[in-house]
């Protein structure tokens, strides 16, 4: 992981200035290795945190001609290569490449969560992009006199109006190139075709940023999902309902029972199988603590957030098979204070439901240790911490939303809370989080009611649905992803969606909503009835039941009165 800085001037040699709350707000993200070199007019800050490959691979790594920084992780590396750093293979590629179709098309084979800035002197160009399912953060921040490209922003408000900057995500349309000549324009790759959706996107950064967008030849990588559903199974679970008068776990037998459904559910246990696996190995062999000791150590290096709902309690027991026995696996819980209230109470929802997911894999992995982590978060440290830090994590978005998720997974991934009463620290470098599943599986309330709102054929009522789980499944890079990498990577700590892997997402999307879920059964029980049906199916039968809280909830942060798309007085 990199936190990425790049930043060229208009009118001079004199970029926007690196201030030391920048440098901090990038260093947290990059702990082990910080550099900050300048080339002519154009600035390059990279701030690294070791995580494949034998030796760190500082960054920016250069040469006479290329300057690359790079925030991800290539997970399909060829096997003679896996002991470098995937920075270093990445950069060695993209100095080989001929010309600018044999760059581009580089991009289009790598498998992984990535954003990063890439200058070629000779062509006097920037590149820069994230990946397709916009899984890492970049930000662009332009005014009369600098172009910035990064990680993650930290300006006041005072200082925004001083130099008169706009800040956005920058959306995962393709890969962008800006010729450090001319920056009124901006060239994208598209990474598939430009839909409807793909030109307002663009139009609304071109509007928002102050660049013209120019649109060339698209990528398409080929696990790309084009749209079009066909797959193998022939199962509808509609057409197998039960009726709800049987006990859960009887509908669930019953649903087991046909072989299509089993087959579909064999093929996605590969898939998410391969994803936590790469997911979890790809890290070095010592932890957060114990660096720079280039030594094994028998600390914790994956932690997962832990609410005890069905997501995360997979991943929890999918990572057991592939991390050492002999090392723990952090589970952490955030519980916050509660509002208006006298008595202090940690015992919140996804506390309870973490308690009995975790007493289940304490049965089904017995030779695991798990470190269950009860992060409990006072209102005045809340707060505090909101004021003076995460809000520029969460920057540019506003809303009430933000805030309230933003914040649980700040002080989620920060990992320090109470182990067996007493006060403890994750030592954990990689953090896997459940982003995802619920978008790609029907597990908000808003996907039942796009199907009870259509009055229509059944056949029309799954169109509904489709429109509404594509509609969240465009939009979660926005909403949600790089929110949470920045809010995520402020720990040093990594985190990593194996929902979101390439292969995954292409089979999820390939099932019809009637293959995914189905709202004629209660809540807990018909939402992502797919992967409901997974989890029972490896033995977590009491997880599999409970019902989709979403964390500002469990967790207590947000109280269910104020409106989620508000603007936060905070932020």
């Amino acid at each position: 992981m990199c936190g990425i800085y790049c930043c060229f001037s208009k009118t001079d040699h004199e970029c926007l200035c690196l201030g030391k709350d920048l440098i901090d707000i990038l260093q947290n993200r990059g702990p082990n290795s910080k550099s900050i070199v300048t080339i002519g007019e154009i600035t390059f800050g990279g701030f690294v945190l070791h995580q494949q490959g034998i030796q760190m691979c500082p960054q920016p790594i250069k040469s006479d001609r290329h300057v690359l920084i790079f925030n991800g992780d290539i997970f399909n590396l060829p096997i003679t290569d896996c002991g470098i750093s995937d920075t270093q293979w990445l950069f060695s590629k993209l100095s080989k490449m001929k010309d600018e179709n044999e760059l581009i098309s580089c991009f289009k084979t790598i498998e992984g969560p990535f954003s990063f800035v890439f200058f070629d002197k000779l062509r006097k160009c920037i590149y820069f992009g994230r990946d397709s399912l916009g899984r890492n953060s970049l930000l662009l921040e332009n005014n009369k006199k600098h172009l910035r490209i990064l990680s993650t922003s930290c300006i006041s408000q005072d200082m925004r109006t001083e130099i008169d900057i706009v800040t956005t995500e920058i959306p995962p349309l393709g890969i962008y190139k800006i010729n450090n000549d001319d920056c009124s324009s901006c060239v994208v790759f598209p990474w598939q075709r430009p839909d409807k959706n793909w030109k307002t996107q663009a139009n609304v950064l071109e509007s928002t940023i102050g660049l013209t967008i120019l649109t060339e030849y698209s990528i398409e990588p080929s696990w790309l999902f084009h749209g079009t559903i066909h797959n193998k199974f022939s199962f509808d679970f509609y057409n197998l309902f039960v009726g709800n008068n049987l006990d859960t776990a009887e509908i669930y037998e019953i649903l087991l029972q046909n072989c299509e459904v089993l087959k579909a559910l064999d093929n996605f246990a590969n898939l998410l199988e391969y994803s936590v696996k790469q997911r979890v190995s790809k890290t070095t062999t010592y932890c957060a603590k114990c660096f720079p000791n280039s030594m094994d150590c028998g600390h914790s290096k994956i932690a997962i957030l832990f609410s005890g709902g069905i997501d995360c309690t997979i991943l929890a027991f999918m990572a057991n098979k592939f991390v050492n026995k002999a090392e723990p696996i952090d589970l952490i819980n955030v519980s916050f204070e509660a509002t208006n209230s006298n008595v202090v109470n940690w015992n919140v929802p996804d506390r309870q439901s973490a308690v009995c997911s975790l007493e289940t894999l304490k049965i089904l992995c017995p030779d695991r240790k798990w470190n269950f982590i009860e992060v409990n978060v006072t209102r005045n440290e809340l707060y505090t911490q909101l004021s003076s830090c995460i809000k520029h994590l969460i920057y540019p978005l506003t809303t009430v939303l933000d805030e309230s998720i933003g914040c649980a997974f700040w002080f989620a991934s920060r990992g320090k809370g109470l182990l067996c009463g007493e006060i403890y620290e994750s030592t954990a470098k990689v953090v896997l989080v459940g982003s995802g599943a619920d978008e790609l599986f029907g597990g908000y309330v808003r996907h039942k009611n796009a199907y009870n709102r259509c009055n229509g054929s059944l056949e029309e009522k799954e169109k509904c649905l489709l429109t509404e789980l594509e509609k969240d499944w465009q939009r979660i890079p926005t909403r949600n992803l790089a929110r949470d990498d920045r809010v995520i990577s402020d720990s040093g700590r990594t985190p990593r969606a194996p929902f979101i892997e390439e292969n995954v997402v292409k089979f999820v999307r390939s099932l019809k909503p009637c293959q995914r879920c189905c709202f004629l059964y209660e809540d807990g029980v018909g939402d992502k009835l797919f992967l409901r049906l997974f989890g029972y199916r490896l033995g977590l039968k009491g997880t599999s039941f409970l019902k989709k809280r979403a964390i500002q909830f469990g967790s207590k942060i947000a109280n269910k009165k104020d409106s989620a798309n508000d603007r936060s007085k905070y932020l």
